[in-house]
């Protein structure tokens, strides 16, 4: 019998484990979980307020004061081995950009990547992600690849978060994978139609200057 003193790197229960180490010590320094997603916490002092996200090793932080971030950036090398990746560029398929009066979002690799999975990098852009002369449900045969048709959906679920102007029309195919048809499978080629011709739109985030967005990641 061999009892392990720490959870090691790539067990079923090291993220577990990682993750529960992670909480405490957050908790222990004034950070609150949020009820609304257990991978964020909060911290606040008067009328500053910090963010922290987790994701896996990778964390995001950012606040309305420098000094503050720096304060929390040293406890938490104090606890953790980390490496400070900087201002944030990327993060999970998210393209950020620093601008004047904020931050823009934007997927435009991901939604390249994308269209080169549908065959569509070429394809001819159009003003709207879905047509507004003709019902999207017609009776005809069931589409021959159902399996491609559900992951190209579940890409544009994700793509959502950046390109809102595309949720009713993605909301409205979903309503069919259990048994899509070629009028559908038509539907999701238009909506790849009109990403194509929108690639470089992003969503833009109003916030103070003094926001600094940091990336981190457990260099253990």
């Amino acid at each position: 019998m061999c009892r392990l003193h720490k959870s090691l790197y790539g067990l079923k229960q090291a993220p577990r484990a990682w993750y529960t180490r992670l909480n405490d010590f957050l908790i222990s320094i004034g950070f609150r979980a949020s009820k609304v997603d257990t991978l964020l916490f909060i911290f606040s002092v008067g009328a500053d307020i910090c963010y922290l996200l987790v994701y896996v090793d990778d964390i995001l932080l950012t606040g309305s004061n420098s000094f503050l971030l720096q304060r929390l950036i040293q406890l938490l090398s104090s606890e953790f081995k980390l490496r400070d990746l900087g201002s944030v560029h990327y993060f999970l398929g998210i393209e950020v950009q620093s601008t004047s009066m904020g931050l823009m979002l934007r997927q435009h690799k991901y939604i390249l990547d994308i269209l080169t999975r549908a065959g569509m990098l070429s394809c001819k852009p159009v003003d709207t992600p879905i047509s507004t002369s003709k019902a999207t449900i017609l009776p005809d045969p069931l589409f021959s690849d159902a399996t491609r048709f559900r992951q190209i959906m579940g890409a544009f679920q994700y793509l959502t978060f950046t390109c809102p102007d595309i949720c009713f029309a993605v909301n409205r195919v979903c309503q069919f994978m259990h048994a899509p048809t070629d009028s559908h499978w038509a539907t999701v080629k238009r909506i790849l139609r009109y990403l194509r011709g929108t690639a470089s739109h992003g969503l833009h985030i109003t916030c103070s200057s003094s926001f600094a967005l940091h990336g981190f990641t457990n260099a253990n």
